[in-house]
């Protein structure tokens, strides 16, 4: 997809890379390539002519992630620092944890942008069409078939898998194991009383 910035900002890392770097922008001391424009837990709204505006969170790496993996956000404490740390989506049943989909293939270490709210290529399986909930399905995978305690909150799918986005030149063909999903700020499933 060909995203851009909705915000001018001289130093963001661009929507669809991974970045080495990571936050910045750090202390002269460290030299002029440390870190970049972008701060832990960052937001910022993209726009991609197919799929319209989104809202994005900047986020570290924890675990090998592919583009359009459902991921769990996850804080800790480095060095004094809370750092926000996007996690493919495990499944544990109940775990009310916030959700987002990589923009970006990284590793750990990394660090990248994870939609939050607006359109989104995620990782599929099964069979969804147009406003099918969806639900946790594998690790960083999402499904229409309903399992218990695992229902992604916040979301609905868009679209069926392998549909086309855009067209002429820029269109993408989606693979029969993507889909788009429309998503505004989704959790996984808490405990129910």
């Amino acid at each position: 997809m060909a995203y851009a910035f909705l915000e001018n900002a001289i130093g963001m890392v661009s929507p669809t890379d991974a970045d080495f770097a990571g936050p910045g922008p750090g202390p002269l001391s460290n030299g002029p390539t440390f870190g970049r424009m972008n701060t832990y837990n960052q937001e910022a709204r993209i726009y991609d002519n197919a799929l319209g505006a989104a809202t994005v969170v900047y986020l570290k790496y924890s675990g090998v992630v592919a583009l359009g993996t459902v991921c769990e956000i996850t804080p800790s404490m480095v060095g004094g620092t809370l750092v926000h740390s996007a996690t493919p989506w495990a499944g544990t049943a109940n775990s009310g944890r916030p959700l987002c989909v990589a923009l970006a293939s990284g590793v750990v270490g990394q660090y990248g942008w994870f939609i939050v709210q607006g359109n989104a290529i995620a990782t599929c399986q099964g069979a969804p069409v147009s406003g099918s909930p969806a639900y946790w399905q594998a690790v960083g995978v999402v499904s229409p078939t309903a399992v218990s305690g695992k229902h992604f909150l916040g979301g609905l799918f868009s679209t069926a898998p392998g549909v086309t986005i855009g067209a002429g030149s820029v269109a993408i063909v989606l693979t029969a194991t993507q889909a788009i999903i429309n998503i505004n700020r989704p959790y996984a499933q808490g405990q129910i009383t």
